[in-house]
């Protein structure tokens, strides 16, 4: 053989490399379809997250198979809805998984860790922005990455297991996932509240905070998987007809059965400043809830000081963002974070060494300086782009309203900004009844509105008529 043969018959560096990325994408290929496995049945079609001893933890594979599949998906005309579900009694899925973002990026692999933020927020928002009706079962804990799989869909099912949270200040990180859109819109400040503590919500509290549009018992949920199989239907009115055939009546009782409803008042009081310093002094200076303003207190100081003050300042700017300026502030909030001191070692002390003393840097509030905070995180370039399927879906509210009303429904009508409520001011009785109208009796509303009537409204001195209390 000629040295011009051996040389024609060696493949080039080039080729080479493209073998290997052949080979790394068919493994990452065959290990996603392992951990997310798919149903097809009559017009329907589901993904089941599959990896249960990790709590269904999202890995790069999983993600980029579950975008794959509803990609397919919503391309044929042969699947009319997609239900996402878990194979775990325990969780639908408890996050993504930090430790080997983390071991890859400190390995010199940035681009590979930076690559599992650009495809999870990309799959985020293809959820948000789907064309059919997506159903998510989220039983189970349902935090951080499972929370951007469930929370941008039109249909989030709870369930009495459900445990929602997004613990990321925990760990030196910052809620993600679309959680600057998604929070932000939440009533009140509940979702400063939610983010920047972590606290954990269940069952029935999603559907009156927001996260969940039904609660269906879970004894329940088989019979409605085959009840959604049958319709055959691509309608989103139709599809929630059906999933409201199966939701539960609370229990009667005068209280609202939702963990934050005797707290509401002090989480809006407390939360509603723009640092973190003066948020922790009105908890001090808490009198209706001193209890529970001490405890929070002492969970902030748990939480990464830098973490906080950027978890506050992203959820300010994420109220006047769209959602794909909202995932494209994550990105880069992402990037820097990861560059960060904080995250890594958050991350070390909770999940890897698991000693729970993390060392933060800064170790206190006081000592993170905002301003050199703000330059670093919102205005110093970035390295990494999103890359949106959908660049047209750039709406500033989620397309479909399938739960309860909120607060500011409420508020609107009773101030006359909606402009369903006409000249007229309206009653306690007129208001409810506007709502159970609008929402097809849907369970829950009429305790809600009241709820929210309770606390944000008075009777004006003259006659029964409402008035919006600031």
């Amino acid at each position: 053989m000629t040295d011009g043969a051996s040389r024609a018959s060696s493949p080039s560096p080039l080729t080479r490399l493209n073998g290997i990325q052949r080979m790394l994408s068919s493994a990452n290929s065959l290990e996603g379809d392992k951990h997310v496995l798919t149903v097809s049945n009559l017009t329907g079609r589901s993904l089941v997250l599959n990896r249960p001893k990790a709590l269904n933890s999202l890995t790069l594979p999983m993600v980029q198979a579950i975008a794959r599949h509803l990609k397919e998906w919503e391309d044929s005309d042969l699947c009319n809805l997609v239900i996402l579900r878990s194979n775990s009694e325990r969780a639908f899925c408890a996050g993504g998984d930090v430790v080997q973002v983390s071991q890859t990026w400190k390995s010199g692999a940035q681009a590979q860790a930076m690559k599992f933020f650009q495809e999870e927020y990309r799959l985020n928002h293809i959820i948000a922005s789907y064309s059919k009706p997506i159903v998510a079962m989220i039983g189970g804990y349902t935090m951080g990455g499972g929370v951007g799989l469930s929370v941008h869909a039109p249909f989030r099912v709870a369930t009495e297991s459900s445990v929602f949270a997004m613990p990321e200040t925990k760990i030196g990180f910052f809620p993600d996932v679309g959680a600057t859109f998604f929070l932000s819109r939440l009533d009140g400040e509940t979702g400063t509240y939610l983010g920047m503590t972590g606290q954990q919500l269940k069952g029935r509290d999603l559907l009156y905070a927001g996260i969940a549009t039904h609660y269906v018992p879970s004894e329940r949920i088989p019979n409605l998987e085959e009840r959604l199989w049958e319709l055959g239907s691509s309608d989103h009115d139709v599809v929630n007809a059906a999933i409201e055939e199966f939701a539960a009546q609370p229990e009667e009782s005068e209280a609202l059965d939702y963990s934050l409803a005797t707290i509401r008042s002090s989480i809006d009081r407390c939360f509603r400043f723009k640092s973190v310093e003066s948020i922790i002094e009105a908890l001090r200076q808490e009198e209706e809830n001193p209890e529970w303003a001490q405890q929070t207190i002492s969970t902030l100081e748990k939480m990464s000081p830098s973490s906080l003050k950027l978890t506050l300042e992203q959820l300010g700017h994420g109220k006047r963002l769209n959602i794909q300026e909202a995932f494209t502030l994550e990105l880069r909030l992402a990037e820097k974070r990861l560059a960060s001191h904080d995250m890594h070692e958050g991350i070390d002390a909770l999940l890897v060494r698991k000693t729970k003393d993390p060392k933060w840097n800064p170790p206190t509030v006081a000592e993170v300086n905002m301003n050199q905070l703000f330059k670093e995180y919102f205005e110093t370039p970035v390295a990494y782009n999103p890359v949106f399927k959908k660049r047209d879906a750039k709406f500033t509210e989620y397309p479909h309203k399938f739960g309860l009303p909120t607060e500011a429904d409420v508020r609107d009508l009773v101030t006359g900004d909606n402009p369903q409520a006409g000249d007229y001011v309206l009653t306690r009785e007129e208001v409810i009844n506007f709502f159970e109208r609008e929402y097809i009796s849907k369970i829950g509303t009429s305790r809600k509105v009241s709820w929210v009537l309770d606390r944000k409204t008075r009777k004006k001195h003259d006659n029964d008529s409402l008035e919006w209390v600031r």
